[in-house]
């Protein structure tokens, strides 16, 4: 069972626990478990692109530098893979594509087919973008070091941009974290604390309902502060 999975069913014992005080509740309670599970995986694959994206504007520079030796297209690439082992070690996203493409390359695949379904395998709008400029270089000729320079230097930009927002929206994060959880705490409190003067929410039909209510809007509400703090660059 994966992580996130184990998560979820935990917090689900603890709707039933706050919400209705029933085991019963799990059963309402389980819905949380494929909603969690889905933003686990939404943060999860946000933090992979980000590491892609910046791998990948190290690699472009490293093929550049490549290039500015005298090296061909080609070997550029090459070398370029043993260098950013040299950055990154074992826990590189991108590595295991770049050792992919290299392999097809000493098979005589062509430079520019390899580099194309690299690009579709990371699944970068600016690897793709690259990858056209070198099919159409390759035929016409042209300035490789060049058209990679310009695209590192674009997906810097990029990442500028993207820290600077995260730098900004930092402390709206937390805040959103702490309200999150807030009214479980405050449930949690009173239950224990004051568990009489909450008595008339359980073991009732209304009381179930409202809570079921409550329980609904809550999340609606963790979704919709999510996308309010959640800029896309």
């Amino acid at each position: 069972m994966s992580i996130p999975f184990l998560q979820g069913l935990g917090l689900s014992a603890l709707i039933a626990f706050l919400f209705y005080k029933s085991v019963y509740g799990i059963l309402i309670g389980i819905v949380v478990v494929p909603f969690w599970v889905r933003l686990s995986i939404k943060e999860q694959e946000n933090k992979r692109h980000a590491n892609l994206l910046l791998e990948f504007k190290e690699y472009m520079m490293l093929i550049v530098a490549s290039l500015q030796t005298g090296y061909s297209l080609e070997r550029a690439i090459k070398q370029s893979e043993v260098e950013l082992k040299k950055l990154y070690s074992n826990d590189s996203v991108l590595l295991p594509f770049v050792h992919i493409m290299n392999q097809k390359l000493a098979m005589n695949v062509q430079l520019e087919k390899a580099f194309l379904e690299f690009a579709q395998a990371i699944n970068l709008e600016e690897a793709q973008s690259l990858a056209e400029i070198i099919s159409f270089a390759k035929r016409s000729g042209g300035d490789y070091g060049k058209n990679i320079k310009e695209t590192a230097l674009k997906i810097e930009g990029n990442l500028a941009v993207r820290q600077e927002i995260e730098t900004i929206t930092t402390e709206k994060r937390l805040e959103l974290k702490v309200m999150c959880v807030m009214p479980l705490g405050i449930l949690a409190y009173i239950t224990i604390t004051s568990s009489s003067f909450i008595a008339p929410l359980y073991g009732n039909i209304l009381g179930v309902s409202l809570m079921t209510v409550c329980l609904f809007v809550y999340g609606i509400l963790i979704v919709l502060g999510r996308r309010i703090i959640e800029i896309n660059v």
